[in-house]
Order: C-alpha cells, then sequence, then structure tokens
C-alpha cells in the first residue's frame, strides 16, 4: 500500500478534524490492514478487504471491533480521493448490526458508597499527593452527577463553570457540538472550594502534578474506592455515565430529555443503549395509556404511583416533611416543607 502512515494521520486531524483519539484508533486500524496487506503480497481493493473483514470474522471479532475497521477504510478511501489515489474498495460494504453487550449499572445506595469512600495516597516521587483523595473524589461526583464523558470532565476548564448557576460549558465534545451539563447540591461547594485558586484557563480537575487526569490513573482509583466500598462491580468511569442515564430513565425522565443532557446527536443512540435496562419502566409507562388503564388493576396503579413518589427521594430531603400511608389498595401521601424554608 502506498499511502503513509503520517499523511494518512494529517489528513484525518486537518481536513478530518477528528480528535486525537480518534485518530489513534484509525491509525492502530490503518496499521493492522496495511501489514495484512503487505503479508499476503496484494493490494487494498474490494475484494481484498472483504476477504480481510471475512478473516476477523472467523476469529469471532465483535460487530463493533470490525466496524471500526469498516470506518477506517472508508476514511481511507475519502484520503484517496482527496490526494488523488484508487479508490471503489469499501463499495457495497455496510457497518454490520451493532451488539449492545450487558451494562451492569451501579444503584443509587452504590454511587453513595462510592463517594463516602476515601484513599489515602503516600508521596511519590517527590511529588505531594495528599490532596490526591479530594481531587479524584469531587470528579468521582461531578461524573455520577452530570453523566459527562470522562474526557469532558477531564478537559473542562475554570472558565466554563458556572457554579452559582449550577452548570458548565462542555466543548470539543464527542459530536462536536457544545452543551451544558447540570448540578446541583454539595457538588457545588466542592466545586467552588476546587477552583478557588485557579486561573480561567486552569483545568478544573488535575492529578497530583497538576496537569491533566488520564483515565488510566482514575480509574484505578475507582477501582480501589469500589472494593473498599464493598462494590463487587467493575467499576469504572463510565460506568457513573450509564448509571446516570439509566436512574434518568427509571425516574420518568423522557428519553429525548436524556439524550440531550448525554449528548447523543442521535437519539437513536439513547434508545439502543439505555432505554431496554429501563424495560419494566417502558412496561409500565405503556399502562398510562387511556385505552390500557381500564385494564390495569386498581393496585397496580397505586404501586406505580408510590414508585415515582420513592423515586423523588423525598424522605431522604429534610427540606420536607413527608408521610406515606399503604395498605391493600389504599395509598395516602402527606407532603409539606420543613419548618425552616417556611421561615426562609
Amino acid at each position: 500500500m502506498e499511502i503513509q502512515e503520517a499523511d494518512f494521520v494529517q489528513y484525518l486531524t486537518i481536513k478530518k478534524r477528528l480528535a486525537p483519539k480518534t485518530v489513534d484508533t484509525y491509525r492502530i486500524r490503518f496499521v493492522v490492514v496495511k501489514r495484512w496487506l503487505v503479508e499476503n503480497n496484494i493490494e487494498l481493493t474490494k475484494l481484498s478487504f472483504e476477504s480481510f473483514l471475512y478473516k476477523l470474522k472467523e476469529e469471532e471479532l465483535s460487530n463493533a471491533a470490525l466496524n471500526t475497521y469498516i470506518q477506517t477504510v472508508k476514511h481511507l478511501e475519502a484520503f484517496c480521493k482527496d490526494r488523488g489515489l484508487k479508490t471503489g474498495f469499501t463499495e457495497g460494504i455496510e457497518s454490520l448490526p451493532k451488539t449492545h453487550p450487558e451494562i451492569v449499572i451501579l444503584s443509587v445506595e452504590e454511587i453513595e458508597k462510592l463517594l463516602d469512600t476515601h484513599l489515602e495516597y503516600k508521596n511519590r516521587n517527590g511529588v505531594d499527593c495528599g490532596d490526591l483523595d479530594r481531587k479524584y473524589s469531587i470528579l468521582t461526583m461531578f461524573l455520577a452527577y452530570t453523566g459527562a464523558r470522562f474526557d469532558e470532565a477531564a478537559s473542562l476548564k475554570v472558565k466554563r463553570l458556572d457554579i452559582p448557576n449550577g452548570k458548565a460549558t462542555l466543548v470539543n465534545t464527542k459530536n462536536k457540538q457544545n452543551r451544558f451539563i447540570y448540578f446541583e447540591g454539595e457538588i457545588k461547594d466542592e466545586l467552588e472550594k476546587l477552583v478557588r485558586d485557579k486561573s480561567a484557563e486552569d483545568l478544573v480537575f488535575t492529578n497530583s502534578k497538576n496537569t491533566k487526569v488520564k483515565p488510566g490513573e482514575f480509574n484505578n482509583d475507582l477501582r480501589l474506592r469500589a472494593g473498599r466500598a464493598g462494590i463487587t462491580k467493575y467499576v469504572h468511569a463510565h460506568l457513573l455515565r450509564h448509571s446516570f442515564a439509566t436512574h434518568l430513565l427509571i425516574s420518568g425522565v423522557d428519553v429525548t430529555m436524556v439524550a440531550s443532557l448525554l449528548g447523543h446527536r442521535d437519539i437513536q443512540t439513547t434508545y439502543e443503549t439505555y432505554v431496554h435496562l429501563a424495560d419494566d419502566t417502558l412496561q409500565r409507562a405503556s399502562r398510562r395509556h387511556p385505552l390500557l388503564r381500564r385494564s390495569v388493576d386498581p393496585r397496580e396503579i397505586i404501586k406505580i404511583t408510590k414508585e415515582v413518589l420513592d423515586n423523588l427521594h423525598l424522605d431522604t430531603d429534610d427540606r420536607f416533611h413527608v408521610s406515606f400511608f399503604q395498605e391493600e389498595g389504599r395509598l395516602r401521601f402527606e407532603l409539606s416543607t420543613s419548618d425552616l424554608i417556611r421561615e426562609a
């Protein structure tokens, strides 16, 4: 193959304007394809690329992994067209159907345990790590409360943080569209303390060297916290995003709103990734249709009402006085603001 790796990387970076991590993914796939062609002493054609994909399929590579190669070679075809080289090797080849691995989310209780767990870091190579637990704990809280992707949070600058209004502006996102994320409560106070002595151009979240947090080091921290908290699930930064989205859906938030909060350009992505996790919620939602509601056991409607109220967690919010009385076929609910709120 006459295409040079450096030239392909330059094209992806400058003309396609892809993020560095995405460029690196395509670069690695490009190297694999090129090596296979050289080893077999063949040129890249429609037939040879089809044979390459068939070989990977026989090796039981997932459709998701195969699609990364298909997308790489589609970019390669665009590159060749741009450079006036031979094209046509992706004709008739489409992305394979996506298969969704089972997503295991963290419960609200597990997230709270994670946030309540702390680690002690010793100084390393002369670097003071005494504040590292606090830094990573606040970053964990931020991811859990906002559903931001790890790199979106790790790249966030102080100037794009609006603490009084409880929101931040994310730029250079995965879909290349700026978006707002929102937060309330304890995280506001923690963020305010975290950025108090920083300048507008500084990163909000940093490691012990006050540089950008790397995903590997942060995920190691998360797994240590999870183990100490007694959480046996495989915990990583993106699991906090999965949990955030699923809990919103289970709480009855419309999927279009969830898609917007997550920054999904195509709402189908949200459907395909998360809606199946809230299957019971969808089934109960269908029962609200006027034609179906007539056939639903009245006790089931009372149960659904109680679950909606439970999802608000008003009993743990000291701003309210709340009481429930429930027995078979009967629900009584009283709600009022606390004395402190009324006096204010």
